[in-house]
């Protein structure tokens, strides 16, 4: 028979998966609800009642209905982020800072919570874009940061023109990503364009942008890969511990 401390430790681990399994259903009906109806209107009652739990057990969780909302934010990064990088890993070229940009507007504009997130929607977040709330400024302060580390490395591989500053280069790949992701919306019906037509736009206007006009040697792809993946890995490691601070009450 096992030991009691065996037991305790089993009984232990049983409660922590139940306590996740329940976070996580939560935030499922407070994904659904946010989409549906915005932030304003998205109630800690509406959310328990989709969820199937009690009131007070969301606040066993959270403290605040904002903490709540942050902590579904940061899931939504880092699955956005995982998403992404299944694309670039299946993709010989996705290295290149086109069809790094070229997979992340498809996944983020499949994601409405997700571009929400990205083009910083009041509509749908309400205060949490204005609040200046912690946890929202770690996602954008780890996305620059990942963003300015992966322009230094390409240029340093020469995947990228040396003739302009990092900072520019930042502010162009930036307002070029925004433009296609908000362009369609200021367009006629005529003039509008598909997701798979607005990505490959998106690729090739920063491949004539940023790109120079060069071949590059399989061996340095994998290089560049191998640091991207490292990026890649420390930005999540640190979202998905804090998420599970905000989980794992």
């Amino acid at each position: 028979m096992p030991s009691k401390r065996v037991e305790e430790v089993q009984a232990a681990g049983e409660e922590r998966s139940k306590r996740h399994e329940r976070a996580q259903r939560i935030l499922d009906a407070a994904a659904n609800l946010i989409q549906r109806w915005g932030y304003k209107k998205t109630t800690i009652d509406d959310i328990a009642r989709l969820a199937g739990v009690a009131k007070g057990t969301i606040y066993l969780h959270w403290k605040t209905r904002e903490d709540l909302f942050t902590a579904l934010l940061l899931r939504e990064s880092m699955e956005a982020s995982v998403d992404i990088l299944e694309r670039i890993n299946n993709d010989p070229k996705g290295m290149f800072l086109s069809n790094l940009m070229k997979h992340g507007m498809y996944v983020i504009m499949t994601r409405p919570l997700a571009k929400a997130l990205f083009i910083r929607d009041v509509e749908v977040l309400g205060e949490l874009v204005r609040s200046g709330q912690e946890d929202i400024g770690l996602i954008s302060q780890q996305k620059m940061i990942a963003g300015k580390g992966m322009l230094e490395l390409l240029r340093s591989k020469g995947m990228l023109r040396t003739d302009q500053s990092i900072a520019i280069q930042m502010k162009m790949y930036n307002a070029i990503f925004m433009g296609f992701m908000t362009v369609n919306q200021y367009l006629p019906d005529e003039l509008q364009l598909s997701l798979e037509e607005s990505t490959e736009s998106l690729a090739e206007s920063i491949r004539l942008t940023l790109e120079p006009d060069k071949t590059v040697a399989p061996q340095v792809l994998q290089e560049v890969k191998a640091t991207w993946d490292q990026l890649v890995q420390q930005m999540n490691k640190l979202l998905n511990e804090r998420l599970q601070r905000e989980i794992e009450v």
